[in-house]
């Protein structure tokens, strides 16, 4: 039978038992980005398998006992990737957003960052920015 990610993730996580009837050349060829999707939770684990000459069908078996160990009931999370249904609502608006951009010479991603991590700054540079634009 042919395997593909979202199999090789149901045997880690939910059913743990056809786990077994992967081959090794399964185990190797989803290797890569199994450990890859761990690293985003576990990465000092993922560092560590992340060899160029470490065996990848073992790897795949050491990632599989740790979660059998976590006692893991399904699939968490972190694994895939969250999307949200609603859009959180931005502190900034469009012309602010222009702004930051271009003056401190940032990505869209990197002012995302800086609104979620730091608001309260963000805030503080957004009255500096009205108070030299009512001119």
């Amino acid at each position: 039978m042919t395997y593909d990610l979202k199999h090789i993730t149901n045997f880690i996580f939910t059913n743990k038992s056809g786990y077994d009837k992967l081959s090794s050349e399964d185990k190797e060829t989803f290797f890569f980005i199994i450990n890859r999707k761990f690293a985003r939770n576990f990465p000092k684990h993922a560092k560590f398998l992340n060899k160029k000459s470490i065996d990848k069908s073992v790897s795949m078996d050491i990632w599989y006992y740790f979660f059998i160990k976590k006692r893991t009931n399904g699939i968490p999370d972190w694994f895939w990737f969250k999307q949200k249904n609603k859009k959180e609502k931005s502190i900034l608006k469009p012309e602010e957003v222009d702004f930051f951009l271009e003056y401190y010479d940032i990505s869209e991603r990197e002012l995302l960052f800086l609104e979620q991590n730091y608001p309260n700054e963000l805030k503080d540079e957004i009255k500096i920015f009205k108070k030299f634009n009512k001119k």
